[in-house]
């Protein structure tokens, strides 16, 4: 797995999409914290958190939609399975490295809360739980980016699929709200953005963490048995 993972965070840097994706996400989590909290005079950073989240949702693609979809391009793919790793182990290193590029994103952004700190706000449970809370909504997000990326070789195809079923899972309990009262809260259930929510405020809700891992762990699984169909196909 540390040979895939070397090797796809290398990747990832020898290439645009890195950089562009760090590159945009520096722009537009600065301009949201500089007008959000510091032009504004805001000194609640769970704006900045509530704003940057919805921003990571959509570009995740930019860092998924290439992982596997390339692979079947250039038709790298088979070399992959030939090495003496298990596919498991494949997407594990994949994921970890995608997951490491967002984390070199998220560094930088370690200093809002220090500013705001410097103003006499703080509060570590809320900071905490924020970081936590996008952590694991991206995990999601990014298995399952992963799993779409492993069903076709156009990385186009890859990112609109990965953003329309990401769209689906953050509002839809929206889409239930004429619904009948089990549906709505069932569709509820299903939105990251309520999952997401309690984080904001420095809960640490059990129930919010599982959901999360389950999502996480249930889309890398559907992308091992995709590998494995291509595999024995």
């Amino acid at each position: 797995m540390n040979a895939i993972y070397r090797k796809e965070l290398r990747s990832t840097f020898t290439s645009w999409t890195g950089y562009v994706y760090l590159a945009v996400f520096s722009l537009i989590s600065g301009f949201i914290f500089t007008t959000g909290n510091l032009l504004s005079l805001n000194a609640d950073i769970k704006s900045y958190f509530g704003s940057i989240c919805t921003v990571l949702v959509f570009l995740v693609p930019i860092l998924t939609m290439r992982v596997f979809a390339e692979e079947h391009k250039l038709r790298t793919l088979q070399l992959l399975f030939t090495m003496p790793v298990s596919l498991g182990d494949i997407v594990a290193g994949k994921f970890l490295a995608t997951l490491t590029v967002f984390c070199i994103g998220l560094v930088p952004t370690l200093a809002y809360p220090l500013i705001l700190a410097w103003y006499g706000s703080f509060e570590g449970a809320v900071i905490a739980g924020n970081y936590l809370g996008l952590v694991l909504l991206v995990s999601a997000c990014i298995a399952i980016g992963l799993f779409v990326s492993g069903l076709t070789e156009n990385q186009l195809i890859a990112a609109v699929v990965t953003y329309a079923l990401l769209l689906a899972l953050w509002l839809p309990d929206m889409s239930g709200q004429d619904s009948a009262a089990g549906v709505s809260r069932f569709l509820a259930y299903l939105s990251l953005n309520q999952h997401f929510k309690a984080f904001t405020y420095g809960i640490f809700d059990p129930a919010d963490i599982v959901f999360f891992a389950s999502l996480t762990l249930l889309f890398l699984a559907f992308c091992v048995l995709t590998l494995d169909a291509r595999k024995t196909a």
